[in-house]
């Protein structure tokens, strides 16, 4: 049986207490420019960083088992609360049908405990119709016809099978075709030789933003 460990003297206790407090309250001090009506600070300017600098930050943060970690595991607990919100913006910016790849900022917490994205799209009631309509009846018609339907196996993950890592299984993987409708007509096609893509003025003017990511966000010509 190993030896009972001297009790602590009161100036030990009282150091290790500081030295919690200030590992407990050090954000407020780095949170503090954020409100300027008590210091006179403004909020600094962060720049945008590549995807590669949250990719590496999040697959550092896959075994939590080491015990580097450890001091941050109320950091982790407390992020748990926040994780039903992050589902919903992950949701909320899922790409749309006729959309391969959607591009959005993220904004994530330093000690890699959780991440939201930091988009809210918003699409006008009408274009947000018209484009739902013409993706309904694309996929009407891929389900008649079949050529792009896989089944899935469910569960697709086994539950003592690893994550797999975005950057080296998914981020070089070409995406499917979007769900588009082809705007013209074959028969006017062949007998309006002069329009290169056999459109009207109207379905060009459609065509030309009706797939956008924010359509009608800026002056169209």
């Amino acid at each position: 049986q190993p030896p009972a460990p001297p009790p602590l003297t009161l100036a030990e206790k009282s150091k290790r207490w500081s030295k919690l407090q200030s590992k407990r309250y050090s954000h407020r001090r780095r949170f503090a420019a954020l409100n300027p009506s008590q210091n006179g600070l403004a909020a600094p300017q962060k720049e945008l960083l590549p995807p590669e600098h949250v990719r590496k930050i999040l697959a550092d943060h896959g075994d939590m088992s080491s015990k580097r970690y450890s001091a941050d595991k109320r950091v982790y607990l407390g992020a748990l609360k926040y994780v039903p919100h992050a589902v919903f913006k992950l949701l909320e910016n899922m790409p749309m049908p006729w959309e391969n790849v959607r591009t959005v900022p993220v904004l994530y917490h330093v000690t890699g405990a959780i991440s939201f994205v930091n988009e809210v799209p918003k699409v006008i009631e009408p274009v947000y119709l018209a484009q739902w309509g013409s993706a309904w009846v694309m996929m009407r018609r891929e389900k008649r016809d079949r050529r792009h339907f896989k089944r899935m196996r469910f569960p697709p993950f086994d539950d003592e099978e690893p994550v797999l890592d975005y950057a080296d299984h998914i981020l070089d993987v070409e995406p499917p075709e979007p769900i588009r409708m082809e705007f013209g007509n074959e028969d006017a096609m062949e007998m309006d030789e002069d329009d290169e893509d056999g459109l009207d003025d109207v379905e060009r003017f459609v065509a030309s933003w009706l797939y956008d990511h924010k359509p009608l966000g800026e002056p169209v010509d």
